[in-house]
């Protein structure tokens, strides 16, 4: 039976996947009409979507291995999961507002982003650590 924690990383994972595919068709709409440019922030969310369900579907593998107490490792997964979709609607956020320069600007995406690598990396820190002693015990 999968852990809260192996759900978690599953269904965050496949969620991401759905909206990268989502995302792949509004983005070809955009296209078929003009020029990529004032969409290049819709193909990072695509692209980043993609890559974020990747990285949870094989953390939900990686979780398996974790030796932490339950709470800890579900509270990483979930840190984790949370964490993608910040950065999911960073890319979203500055496409909708027209953005150029995420760090120049300080844009709404440039904030999402920011949560992301705090949420990021405390959930990985913890699951990092929770395989490192799976594998070790």
């Amino acid at each position: 039976m999968a852990t809260f924690a192996i759900k978690c990383l599953v269904l965050g994972g496949v969620a991401n996947l759905v909206l990268s595919f989502g995302l792949g068709w509004v983005l070809s709409v955009y296209r078929a009409k003009g020029p990529m440019e004032p969409h290049r922030w819709l193909l990072v969310a695509h692209e980043v979507s993609l890559q974020e369900g990747v990285m949870l579907l094989g953390l939900a593998y990686a979780a398996g291995f974790v030796r932490l107490p339950v709470w800890l490792a579900s509270g990483g997964a979930l840190a984790v999961v949370i964490a993608s979709f910040f950065q999911d609607a960073s890319g979203f956020m500055n496409w909708l507002r027209r953005t150029n320069d995420q760090f120049a600007e300080k844009s709404l995406g440039w904030k999402l982003a920011g949560v992301n690598a705090v949420l990021n990396t405390a959930g990985l820190g913890i699951l990092a650590i929770g395989v490192v002693r799976g594998l070790l015990a």
